[in-house]
């Protein structure tokens, strides 16, 4: 997943430097994933200018808390089929491409199809090569440096 990534942020589009690339992936590599059996519920407060406080609760599969090097994810069930497995996929992908590019909104969701993909194939190395070339995505010899020392 960290190779797709890098692929997708040399993007000459991105105009971002190799330095920044790297930070954006090292807070994947620095997570600490908690797995839980049910959902992740979030509730936030408001208050408005009126007194008033709007409270919003919500639940999902999945969430990243950035600050915290955390991921809070749902342990999918298996036996809810091909539903239950692209939802997952597309919780996965939204918390890490938004995690990832939240600084460059714009490009968010062309990341998330792409991270979608790689984990319907569940990160098969072929055919996440396939991906990359499919997009035209490569990496340059400092993200092989950076992964070699990332991954040896």
């Amino acid at each position: 997943m960290v190779r797709l990534i890098l692929g997708f942020l040399a993007d000459p589009s991105l105009k971002m430097k190799v330095k920044r690339r790297h930070e954006a992936v090292r807070c994947l590599l620095n997570i600490t994933a908690l797995v839980t059996a049910e959902p992740i519920t979030v509730s936030y407060s408001l208050s408005l200018s009126s007194g008033e406080i709007v409270k919003v609760r919500g639940s999902r599969m999945i969430r990243w808390d950035r600050k915290s090097s955390k991921l809070y994810t749902q342990k999918p069930d298996k036996a809810g089929g091909p539903k239950v497995r692209i939802e997952y996929a597309t919780y996965l992908a939204e918390a890490i491409a938004e995690g990832v590019l939240w600084d460059k909104e714009d490009h968010i969701s062309a990341l998330c199809e792409l991270i979608k993909v790689a984990v319907l194939v569940s990160f098969n190395e072929e055919a996440v090569q396939f991906l990359m070339q499919s997009k035209n995505l490569q990496i340059f010899e400092e993200d092989e440096e950076f992964l070699s020392a990332a991954f040896p």
